[in-house]
Formats: structure tokens, sequence, C-alpha cells
């Protein structure tokens, strides 16, 4: 079987070469693809393919653009960070999709179910499920506004090394070693941060990957958790999150 990848992000794309390889080692990859521009220009070279995985947003746009140049037999599915509320556009539309951060055993089913039943789609549900996308579009949080003496201050999202709840008090725990506390619970804070690079740890904590310094083994298939700049600081991860976890740091 021939895949076609689109992606934008190469962890992203190096990690679903690896799960497609892992899968079955004689599917051809073809990609991955980062752009509108260059799908556009594969499909109306004559190329071709058995199936297309597609992230929604790529360097120059959204892939639906690109994806009226395919032919409307080939199976597509959906590579996607978007909320729950936003997936529910693809059911109705009846699109395929997977949620990032991809598993295995998930992105099998989705590949075999593919093969077996094709599509038949046309520009006219593309258009549909980018209109629905549109009413339900979702935008990961990039900063918090919080109160400072008589006014407010910023704190950007890529400052932020891990985040911390300790009696019902929600603490932003940032890279130069200062915490801000903020009014938004840690429920709210897994959907609206980016799962490409925010983990929710446990309960207490949610961890930002490019902090990650050492996972290291603990009983009962358990992990620990250490982190740039917090020494002191160790995060216990579950049996049942522990592989998540790893596979979310190493694509």
């Amino acid at each position: 079987m021939n895949i076609l990848i689109l992606e934008d992000e190469p962890r992203n794309a190096k990690r679903l070469i690896r799960l497609l390889n892992d899968i079955d080692r004689t599917f051809i990859v073809e990609g991955p693809l980062a752009s509108i521009k260059e799908t556009v220009e594969f499909f109306q070279s004559g190329k071709t393919t058995n199936l297309i995985l597609a992230d929604i947003r790529l360097t120059d746009g959204l892939s639906f653009e690109a994806l009226k140049y395919a032919p409307a037999t080939i199976p597509i599915i959906f590579t996607t960070a978007y909320d729950e509320y936003a997936v529910q556009a693809f059911k109705f539309n009846s699109f395929d999709y997977l949620l990032k951060p991809l598993d295995s055993d998930e992105l099998e089913a989705a590949i075999d179910k593919a093969a077996k039943a094709g599509k038949n789609y046309t520009d006219e549900n593309l258009q549909q499920l980018f209109d629905a996308l549109q009413k339900n579009k979702f935008r990961y949080r990039e900063r918090f506004l919080l109160p400072y003496r008589d006014g407010y201050k910023t704190v950007r999202v890529s400052d932020i090394n891990h985040i911390e709840t300790e009696n019902k008090i929600v603490y932003l725990r940032l890279n130069n070693g200062t915490s801000e506390v903020v009014n938004v619970s840690m429920d709210e804070l897994e959907h609206q941060l980016n799962p490409d690079y925010f983990f929710r740890a446990n309960r207490q904590y949610i961890i930002n990957v490019e902090h990650v310094l050492f996972l290291g083994n603990y009983f009962g298939g358990k992990l620990i958790v250490r982190l740039k700049g917090y020494p002191k600081t160790e995060i216990q991860v579950s049996k049942e999150k522990a592989q998540r976890l790893k596979e979310w740091i190493d694509r």
C-alpha cells in the first residue's frame, strides 16, 4: 500500500513514519509534504496513492484546499489535535480521523478500515467538513493575561516549565524559576494547551516536553519525570500512562 503523508511538523512526521513501519514494512510512504503547494504539485504531476494521512493545518494553510486536487476515490484519514467538539464534524461528514498524539493500534485499525471500505469524496464533502470545523474553530492558548500591581502582565505559554496544583491552587512554574497563580483548573488547561507540547502526567502536574530532562523507571511499571531547572521536582506517572508518555516524547 502506498501512503501519502501531509504533515508540517517534522517530529510528528518522523513518528508517523516510524509507526507505519512498525505496522507493516511493506508500506511505501510518500512525503511528508508540508504545504498546500507541494501537495497540489504532487497530484498535478499525475502521481497517486492508496491512502492519505493528512494533518489539518499545513505551513501555508488548511489541507482541505490541497485535497480538492486528489482523486475522490482515495481514502483520507485526518490526523488532528482539534478538540472533541470540532471532531464531531468528522463524524458528521463520514471522514476518518485520529487525534494526536497518535496511537499505534488506532492507526492500524483506521488504515485497515480505510483499505477495506474505500471512500468516494467530493469537493462538496471537503467544503462541508471545512465549514463545520470553522464553526467549531479551536485555537490553543498562547499566553496568559495576569493581574499585576495596578494593571496586568502577560506570560507566554512557551515560558512555562510545568504546571502544578497544590491545595486547589494552580501554579505556572516558569523557566526562570518563578511561579504565577492562574484562575483556571487543570482540566481546563489540559484542553487549552497544545498536546504536541503539554502532557497531563497526573492529577497534579502538566509537563512541557521541551523541559523534560530524564525519565526514571519506578516500581510497578511507573515512571519518574525530572525537569530542567527544577531538580527537586519528581513527578510520578502511572503504569497506564507510562507508555503513552514515552511515545509522546520519542517522536
